[in-house]
């Protein structure tokens, strides 16, 4: 019997022959392993269906993968209306949900879970650009709009983006992992209020150290944002697709305040008590922090040698709208003084003071604030049922104020909004 070989005709053909058996088997055993064209058909639906068809496929698939997928209804804050109609662009309106990426066991190739949970909701617009602030949510009835975490400044997005990014560890996946949050605010055209569009990403085995990572989860929210903002109407101005998004500030990557080129710019220093400060790039985002202390380079916020330290804040549109209505559930049934709810400026329960501006974004009165680190819990009262507060000096409540007045005028102006109405 010939043999067959590669410089005979006959071999040529045969082995040509099984080299492409093989490689159909490769190919067959490919779609077995990583999903044919019903389940990639399937995992498409599953996006399309999820938030009412405002999900951005290419950026879903980019940190979930190709599927499959479940999809849920997600947390919802404002009560879901359905669709909101052509007359009805003043309303209060959301639609949340989740997808996440489902475990495939023994599927020849390691898998890990994924989730995305979305958040769109639609912001009224507020009558009037002025410092006075009038609110119609019952007490008792909750948060409005997700929250941003305050305790170190968040990423900006930039890119002509307002909008956040704040990372931490994940709780829902099995395997913990780690979890990037981002926060997109739209503006809407007049008379038709604002978008804000909230993410939740969490990938079992992610890093966010990693920039590829964070940045797809990020371009989740702005994605989803335009999307919504033509399906809904808005017809806002969008920024650019993202190349990069910064980490959040970590306790230990503090600057020192004459350096300081970010949120904390112009802000003074007070002697040796105040020389340090936690800051992030100033690229008119929805709540703006700076952080600000004494101590050695590199020391944590909460390390034995760090003095006092001080958070100053800069709340825009619904953000600013929550925290007032957040201190009047604190401290509204306890106290007749005014809060940053009743007064465009003042001193806040248990230390502290707030400063406010009006904007033209149709997004209500920009909130500022600044309190010491050593405030005892906003629910903490004594014996005569006010606010148990801090002892703080006259030299001290006076840097407060002076911080707090670089601060917010410098934000304001960023934002286009008006002077700063000041304590």
């Amino acid at each position: 019997m010939a043999r067959l070989t590669w410089g005979t005709k006959a071999g040529r053909v045969v082995l040509s022959s099984c080299g492409a058996l093989v490689a159909l088997a490769l190919i067959g055993g490919g779609s077995y392993w990583w999903g044919g064209p019903r389940e990639r058909s399937e995992a498409r639906q599953v996006i399309a269906g999820a938030c009412r068809g405002m999900l951005p496929a290419e950026e879903m698939r980019a940190v979930l993968g190709d599927g499959p997928f479940t999809s849920g209804p997600g947390r919802r804050i404002v009560p879901d209306a359905g669709r909101p109609e052509e007359n009805d662009r003043g309303a209060a309106w959301q639609v949340a949900c989740a997808v996440s990426r489902e475990t495939e066991h023994h599927a020849g190739h390691p898998t890990h879970d994924a989730s995305v949970e979305v958040s769109v909701q639609r912001v009224p617009e507020r009558k009037g650009n002025g410092t006075d602030a009038d609110h119609e949510r019952p007490r008792g009835y909750g948060a409005l709009y997700p929250r941003v975490p305050t305790d170190l400044p968040p990423a900006a997005l930039g890119g002509g983006w307002r909008g956040t990014l704040t990372t931490g560890e994940g709780t829902s996946g099995p395997g913990g992992g780690e979890s990037a949050s981002t926060a997109v605010l739209l503006d809407c055209a007049r008379g038709r209020g604002s978008l804000l569009v909230s993410v939740d990403v969490e990938v079992e085995d992610g890093n966010v150290d990693d920039p590829g990572q964070r940045t797809s989860s990020a371009r989740i929210a702005t994605a989803t944002a335009a999307k919504a903002s033509r399906e809904l109407g808005c017809d806002a101005e969008v920024g650019k697709p993202l190349r990069t998004v910064a980490l959040p500030v970590n306790a230990d990557e503090d600057v020192p305040l004459a350096d300081a080129s970010g949120t904390c710019r112009g802000v003074p220093g007070r002697g040796e008590r105040v020389t340090r400060a936690w800051e992030s790039a100033r690229a008119e985002g929805p709540v703006e922090v700076c952080v600000l202390a004494g101590g050695r380079p590199g020391m944590p916020m909460d390390g034995p040698e760090r003095t006092r330290s001080y958070h100053l804040v800069a709340y825009y549109g619904p953000y600013a709208e929550q925290e007032r209505l957040d201190h009047l559930e604190r401290y509204g049934r306890y106290s007749d003084d005014p809060g940053p709810g009743d007064a465009p400026a003042g001193r806040l329960p248990g230390g502290g003071h707030w400063a406010s501006a009006g904007c033209r974004d149709g997004g209500g009165p920009a909130l500022f604030t600044v309190r010491p680190d050593d405030v005892p819990d906003r629910g903490a009262y004594g014996a005569d049922g006010k606010p148990v507060g801090a002892r703080e000096s006259t030299a001290d409540l006076a840097y407060q104020r002076a911080a707090l007045k670089e601060f917010a005028q410098r934000s304001a102006r960023a934002h286009g909004c008006g002077a700063p109405r000041l304590p």
